[in-house]
């Protein structure tokens, strides 16, 4: 069992003046200094309950929009929130003369070439440096690049968004394979399904789903993990996930019926998301009944764990410590268990 706990960065720049402007991802000494600042932090408030782990400083220049950027996305940033790609809207002649990108090409983006200049820059200094990126998805990247026509486009321009789904997947799995030989090692890869909610299982599994699955076969083909991100409600789409059977690991929303989940996925880990207002809604004795019931339903408690995301200033620090003490119950259980 795990415990993830994340606050959101206007936390860190109002508690600790952690800055997310674009100064701070573009100098990677700078974001490595302060990341190390955020694991102390961390190992003060939570060191005692056991659960963390102290990340090394992504080389992430353009945050969780890296695909969307090399489309050509401008990334805006604030001092206080993460980066973000501001909408652009390709025109259908602009996706349907659009060829997928070579390796060749994408080494000599200016994106990429920004991402290699600071992986450099990490390993001279000593510091450890993947060039890896979070790809986001299909439908995440999607939307950026049609805005809100994406949802008129299922139904005006089949072949077109057939077409862009298509570029994208291409540029995901393009950049993977280049950033694992940057690397000198093979990565896992998943997929970021947030915005997936938006759909309908039918749209999802029609247009959507066939491009995520190229995804898994390409991580089966080169036998690395894959996960499913969809931090939201997921029933509606238990049925059209059966497909990735080679899925090591989803992401779920915490109001996805659990048990259901398990049953169709029992081999799987999964890491149960909830936020603030689940804290917010929940006392101290709340917590610990949500956590262990969830714990129950979509156990073993070896394959199941949580993530508690977004906790902005508002939030008490009694309800965070609530989920620790929570976690620390569930976690001696577990021990003691495999015993």
């Amino acid at each position: 069992m795990f415990l993830n706990i994340g606050f959101t960065d206007e936390w860190w720049y109002k508690k600790h003046g952690i800055r997310f402007d674009r100064a701070a991802f573009m100098d990677p000494l700078l974001k490595a200094a302060q990341q190390d600042k955020m694991n102390g932090v961390m190992r003060g408030l939570f060191d005692k309950w056991r659960f963390l782990t102290f990340p090394a400083a992504s080389v992430e220049p353009f945050g969780h929009r890296y695909t969307p950027a090399m489309f050509g996305a401008p990334i805006r940033y604030q001092i206080d929130q993460p980066p973000w790609a501001q909408t652009i809207k390709l025109e259908k002649d602009v996706i349907m003369s659009m060829e997928p990108v070579t390796e060749a090409e994408l080494s000599e983006h200016p994106c990429v070439k920004e991402i290699i200049r600071q992986c450099e820059v990490m390993k001279k200094a000593g510091r450890p440096a993947s060039a890896q990126q979070n790809f986001g998805g299909v439908m995440n990247t999607a939307i950026y690049l049609r805005g809100d026509s994406l949802f008129y486009d299922f139904y005006d321009e089949p072949e077109m968004i057939r077409k862009l789904f298509g570029l994208i997947v291409d540029m995901i799995l393009t950049s993977h394979e280049y950033f694992c030989k940057i690397d000198g090692h093979l990565s896992p890869i998943g997929i970021g399904n947030c915005s997936v909610a938006m759909l309908s299982p039918e749209i999802y599994t029609e247009f959507v789903r066939p491009f995520d699955m190229r995804i898994m076969e390409y991580a089966r083909e080169r036998g690395i993990s894959f996960g499913i991100h969809q931090d939201s409600f997921l029933d509606p789409f238990i049925e059209a996930y059966r497909a990735f059977d080679y899925a090591a690991a989803f992401d779920i929303g915490a109001d996805t019926d659990v048990a259901r989940f398990r049953r169709a996925f029992p081999e799987q880990t999964v890491n149960v998301c909830f936020y603030a207002s689940t804290l917010s809604g929940h006392s101290a004795e709340g917590l610990y009944d949500f956590m262990a019931e969830t714990a129950q339903k979509g156990g073993p408690l070896d394959r199941i764990g949580f993530t508690v995301t977004d906790i902005d200033i508002d939030v008490p620090m009694e309800k965070i410590i609530g989920v620790c003490d929570a976690y620390a119950y569930l976690k001696d259980k577990e021990e003691r268990e495999a015993v």
